[in-house]
């Protein structure tokens, strides 16, 4: 549990009531208080309001099943459900007339709340924190109960200008059938003017979508079915208008629907799948229009309280995934939990250790390990490896690891904040992480090297199986407070980060998988075809890929690339961003074998392709010497040249001899006898 946990009371208690949505601040050890947030929406605003219990008797409600932890939208704000998944940063890119940017708003927004964010401890710990934020929010002229809820959506969610983001991503939502009369909705007439049109109602939808499905046949065009339903469904006649021009006007007085309105609504009300079925066929629409189905082939009390990141590097060197020789030897980033001593997070590098270790290592930290284990092919159940959130205090020394994620410019001022740099050449500064590394003894003699016969996912397995169990069997005795020693804890990593977990001493903070993606991997582009994204010539794919509509749109917009997010040291799956959502794709093979082949690294795929260009260029020069190999010879063999046909500018006329000669070759090609009547 970590701040904005969801928390619900099955059966109320004290101040929580049944049905409500809490979500857990902070374990006050100053006053020995647990502190929830209630955020609830009153008509068409959100506020928050502030819960203190006790916390011997909220750690008790927690063991005794009376207060429940909750799955909400994966960790995210309840006022930003309508944004699940979404980019927000990524709205004001879009903007291209906007007066105002939305990260200005929220940076305002920021900034009225900084002082009380500066005071936010004396604030939590006094007998009535809201009066003091009602307080400062009348001496400066802000809206009090706008201030109380800006303040805790901060503190609560991450600590990100993202809770601040204004809500327009709920505007367009309203119900636009229930109105018949007002002016016409959507983009404005040209020809006939800004209001000109007639507003569609949800009888005139109905009355549009049973017509079509009247009228509709196999290749007819939606044109031509538009036609169809004004004469005879919409009673339509036309006129002449003073300029010469001929409208479509109604008979009865009914409104009339443009085609556009036409088309627009046949679409949400049937889909555009049903629609392109029946314009050009079963056959034709899978064969050149629909997606392709796939081919057959301890200065701390809490947990993340404090965290420690360093690499070591593997003994043995990984074999080559192309030939015989070896790599250079591979780097292994760790993340370390100051409180428990659990290892919270890895990530790789080739030959040395670099910046993309450590924000590979971070992804790791924020997201399920179960998931994170499934990118290797790896399955375990998420009680082997709890640790799952943002660190509060991120120590490092003053080598790559300090260096920005490369999300950062998404996340202006709400980035990975660096909060102590080691010195540099002293351990000691982070001596918990640098005595949890593995050691590799230093053999004196002539040069040598350890030569493993594992290519790099292989050991990279490994060496995330040799965390998990250094996780569960390492000594962590020197970590035991008599409370655990009375609740007889295992002296494991594992086993003390459960105990302090389950009562909710953990400061650690929740990030969505999708923001863990943007924020910590690194982007590229890929190329989209009508049977997936390929990157670096691997094609990808995925069910949601195709339900995105994305590939069935190539046919009519040719080539086009998309950003990609990668994790260099496993391409099994990318993430690739359509619309401002993020769809997981999975590598794809081009005949039925061993899915293990395809978990590589970047770096092996690039010498794929590579190799692979040189096969083709060699085959284009053998396919052509084949070619003139085998006309050379039919020469040698005939004396006949190979092209021997010549045009004739005449009908072709059949003599009674060439007759003759046809039908003793037909005889002999079906195996029979002539009869010869001579």
């Amino acid at each position: 549990m970590q701040t904005g946990t969801a928390l619900e009371a099955p059966q109320g208690y004290g101040a929580l009531e049944r049905g409500c949505i809490y979500h857990f601040l902070q374990s006050n050890r100053m006053i020995l208080s647990v502190q929830l947030v209630h955020f609830f929406r009153n008509n068409s605003s959100w506020q928050a309001s502030l819960i203190c219990m006790p916390r011997d008797d909220f750690e008790r409600c927690l063991a005794q099943q009376l207060i429940i932890q909750v799955d909400v939208l994966g960790g995210q704000a309840p006022f930003l459900k309508a944004a699940e998944g979404k980019d927000l940063r990524g709205y004001d890119l879009k903007k291209t007339n906007g007066k105002r940017r939305h990260a200005d708003l929220a940076e305002k927004r920021l900034l009225d709340i900084s002082l009380l964010l500066e005071k936010r401890v004396p604030i939590l710990n006094a007998p009535k924190p809201e009066a003091l934020i009602n307080k400062y929010a009348i001496e400066n002229g802000f809206n009090a109960q706008r201030t109380r809820f800006f303040f805790f959506a901060y503190l609560c969610f991450g600590q990100s200008g993202v809770a601040l983001f204004p809500h327009y991503f709920n505007c367009g939502r309203g119900e636009r059938l229930t109105k018949s009369s007002g002016r016409k909705l959507g983009r404005p007439s040209i020809a006939r003017g800004k209001h000109a049109g007639c507003r569609v109602d949800a009888e005139m939808a109905e009355k549009m979508v049973r017509s079509y499905k009247k009228y509709k046949e196999v290749g007819k065009p939606l044109t031509e079915i538009y036609d169809e339903a004004m004469r005879k469904t919409f009673k339509a006649r036309t006129r002449i208008d003073d300029l010469g021009n001929k409208r479509i006007v109604s008979s009865n007085g009914s409104p009339l629907p443009t085609l556009d309105q036409y088309r627009y609504w046949l679409k949400k009300k049937i889909g555009k799948n049903t629609i392109a079925l029946y314009r050009w066929g079963k056959e034709k629409n899978r064969r050149s229009k629909a997606a392709q189905q796939g081919t057959f082939s301890s200065s701390v009390s809490n947990l993340l309280e404090r965290v420690e990141a360093d690499a070591y590097y593997c003994a043995d060197k990984p074999r080559s995934f192309l030939g015989e020789g070896h790599l250079k030897p591979l780097a292994v980033a760790r993340l370390v939990d100051t409180a428990s001593g659990l290892r919270i997070g890895i990530g790789f590098s080739f030959e040395k250790e670099n910046s993309e270790a450590y924000n590979a290592a971070l992804f790791c930290a924020v997201i399920s390990k179960k998931k994170f284990c499934s990118l290797f092919g790896m399955d375990i159940e998420e009680a082997q490896w709890p640790s799952q959130s943002v660190p509060a205090h991120y120590i490092t020394d003053r080598g790559p690891g300090i260096k920005r994620e490369p999300g950062h410019e998404k996340y202006q001022g709400q980035g990975l904040a660096i909060r102590e740099m080691t010195p540099s050449g002293q351990g000691q500064s982070k001596a918990i992480v640098e005595a949890s590394q593995r050691r590799t003894p230093k053999l004196e003699g002539l040069a040598h090297y350890t030569a493993s016969s594992l290519k790099v996912p292989q050991m990279i397995v490994r060496e995330i199986q040799r965390l998990i169990k250094e996780n569960d069997s390492a000594d962590a005795s020197g970590r035991m407070t008599p409370e655990m020693i009375e609740h007889q804890v295992s002296i494991t990593p594992l086993g003390i980060w459960n105990f302090l977990d389950v009562r909710a001493r953990n400061n650690g903070q929740l990030m969505t998988f999708d923001d863990a993606v943007r924020r910590f991997l690194i982007q590229t582009t890929v190329t989209v075809s009508r049977d997936g994204v390929r990157l670096r010539g691997q094609r990808y794919s995925s069910e949601a890929l195709k339900e995105s509509k994305i590939l069935a749109r190539i046919s009519n917009v040719g080539r086009q690339t998309i950003p990609a997010y990668i994790y260099p040291m496993c391409v099994r799956y990318i993430w690739v961003e359509v619309n401002g959502q993020l769809i997981e794709v999975d590598a794809q093979l081009n005949l039925r074998d061993d899915e293990q082949m395809l978990y590589r690294t970047y770096e092996d795929l690039e010498m794929e392709a590579h190799q692979l260009n040189q096969l083709k260029a060699e085959h284009r020069q053998h396919s052509r010497a084949s070619a003139i190999e085998h006309q050379i010879q039919f020469e040698q063999e005939t004396g006949a040249p190979w092209n021997s046909g010549k045009t004739q500018r005449t009908r072709l006329k059949r003599h009674s001899a060439t007759k003759d000669e046809e039908k003793e070759l037909r005889a002999v090609f079906e195996g029979k006898e002539l009869n010869n009547e001579d």
